[in-house]
């Protein structure tokens, strides 16, 4: 069958299509939901257009960006004036009904469990099954196919909106279904995000709103870059397009520019969040639907906010957020996340999994035979192929030129006997009370006073020759005045701090220098782990006058050796 909307133009079209398709878009969110919906209409695609249905807080700039993606998309006028073949929307709303053609609803999130009754006008029933949503004033139900998750959910339709029952169609979740078949390539997606072998993945999650993560609990980011050992921890956050819609990205980026500037990785707007859970060790969230998404694959998962008052009682999101360990976001967070990881789960995947995802490994086909059935087509023979999950775009920040290092050390009488352990930490969110015997250290790029010029150590990375080295060290340590700070050999107005140790790299290795005036030549080119493990061995009395190895170790399970000299 083929409506009046592909006739119009298939005079001048090569690429006819079996039949048209109107998409209907109010939000950034629903888009995100039907770009993977249209991949299962594959290999018999549609004649696809878009039309943005006026009246949400949440739409600014969603036509362009929808233009910007490739597709066409009529004026609401246009749309009214045309009748499609099917026309597919990722919520309800009666003015799906002043449309002409068979309507198929799908929730844009995890099932139907949110309540909006500022939207709706429901205090009872989810978005998306309240009967003001489904019907027109005449009563006549709008969908053709109310598509959901899990049977469950029908038990809600009948209660809202009893007529819409026999309207109920169980495909599963495309979504759900897509991130299980994409976790073949997790260690793909962590490389992608930074994470390091031996680092855990903490995602942060927020929904939108009062309850959110960002709202409730606007500290935890910091915090947690601020407790966290950065070369044990990654943190990655991911929000809800509502809430990037409601600001401006600039804005945002710009709130969060000291945790971007520590380490902080961001699933920038309108970029694909998927395998951000699927590369997560835990996640730390609230009750949006990626939460148990995290849950429903194994992800481990702390509730960071409350927001039961806005689910559906004893749906599964609610039982997840009931049953869930809660996070205490003002308290000790690394215990608390290697606590809980180290613990084991209360409930298995499968059990989260199957209270909210029926028709798991076919909701592709389900629902690519519920859209052509309402075309007036058959089901293809071969069931569609499942694409993966796209690749993650992550937003990092600048690198981090000052930090908070814990450092220490078992050896014995002699240096070489034991492991020197480093813990560091983004000098930028930092509290060094929090940590024992924490020393500020400073790499020669980082621009804030404050920092370079009151740290016990002061490092150059960046390579010099051994004659710029001793030149920027000497001065380092006697605090001799310069002109300009960022020269070779130039260091900070007399008496601006107590460094007492500069180490550098050259085109050997690297050299580190004591403010007693002891110098040593060192064989690795991380210069970070020389000064301080040296710096730990002198400080605690181990005489450094005859070469010698030292073993040092920034993540559990990693140990690291460099050998070193006194030099004249």
């Amino acid at each position: 069958m083929v409506s009046d909307c592909s006739a119009d133009d298939s005079d001048y079209r090569t690429l006819l299509s079996p039949f048209s398709l109107l998409v209907v878009i109010r939000t950034f969110t629903e888009l995100d939901r039907v770009d993977t919906l249209l991949e299962a209409l594959h290999p018999e695609s549609p004649h696809i257009k878009f039309v943005v249905e006026p009246g949400s807080k949440f739409a600014r700039g969603l036509g362009a960006h929808i233009e910007e993606l490739g597709h066409h998309v009529l004026t609401w006028a246009e749309a009214q004036a045309k009748r499609f073949d099917v026309i597919l929307a990722a919520h309800a709303t009666p003015a799906l009904g002043d449309l002409h053609g068979p309507v198929v609803v799908v929730p844009h999130g995890a099932g139907y469990h949110r309540i909006v009754e500022w939207s709706t006008g429901s205090a009872r029933y989810p978005t998306g099954l309240v009967k003001s949503q489904l019907t027109k004033p005449s009563g006549e139900v709008i969908p053709s196919a109310i598509c959901m998750s899990h049977e469950d959910q029908i038990g809600q339709l009948a209660e809202s909106a009893p007529d819409a029952v026999d309207r109920a169609v169980v495909i599963g979740d495309l979504v759900f279904d897509r991130i299980v078949a994409s976790r073949t390539r997790r260690e793909e997606f962590r490389d992608r995000f930074g994470v390091l072998p031996g680092q855990k993945l903490v995602a942060v999650t927020s929904t939108w709103g009062e309850y959110a993560t960002m709202r409730t609990a606007k500290r935890l980011v910091r915090n947690l870059l601020g407790q966290l050992p950065m070369d044990h921890y990654r943190v990655l956050l991911i929000m809800h397009p509502n809430v990037w819609s409601a600001d401006s990205q600039a804005a945002i980026m710009d709130q969060l520019r000291d945790a971007r500037d520590s380490g902080l990785v961001i699933v920038p707007q309108r970029t694909p969040w998927e395998a951000g859970l699927i590369a997560a060790d835990v996640v730390l969230g609230d009750h949006s639907s990626l939460s148990i998404y995290a849950a429903a694959i194994g992800c481990r998962f702390l509730l960071a906010s409350d927001g039961s008052k806005e689910l559906v009682p004893d749906s599964p999101l609610a039982r997840l957020c009931a049953q869930a360990t809660r996070l205490d976001v003002d308290g000790d967070l690394r215990r608390q996340i290697e606590d809980h990881v180290g613990s084991p789960p209360r409930f298995s995947a499968e059990e989260i999994a199957s209270t909210i995802f029926q028709e798991r490994k076919r909701s592709w086909a389900n629902f690519r035979s519920v859209v052509r059935s309402r075309a007036g087509l058959p089901d293809l023979v071969e069931p569609p192929r499942t694409t993966p999950v796209d690749d993650p775009k992550p937003d990092f920040g600048r690198r981090v030129t000052s930090w908070v290092a814990t450092v220490t050390s078992d050896a014995g009488d002699q240096p070489g006997t034991g492991t020197v352990r480093i813990e560091r930490y983004p000098g930028v969110v930092a509290e060094p009370s929090l940590h024992v015997d924490a020393w500020r250290v400073a790499d020669y790029a980082e621009t804030n006073d404050a920092s370079r010029y009151n740290c016990e150590l002061l490092l150059h990375a960046h390579p010099l020759s051994r004659l710029d080295g001793e030149k920027w060290a000497l001065n380092v340590l006697q605090l001799q005045p310069a002109a300009h700070d960022d020269t070779v050999g130039a260091g900070p107005p007399s008496g601006a701090r107590n460094t007492g140790v500069a180490a550098y790299r050259h085109e050997g290795g690297c050299a580190v220098r004591f403010v007693d005036g002891t110098r040593i030549e060192v064989g690795t080119e991380d210069v970070f782990a020389a000064a301080v493990a040296l710096y730990r061995l002198w400080y605690d009395g181990h005489p450094l006058d005859r070469p010698g190895n030292v073993a040092y170790s920034f993540r559990p399970g990693e140990v690291e050796k460099f050998g070193y000299t006194p030099a004249p």
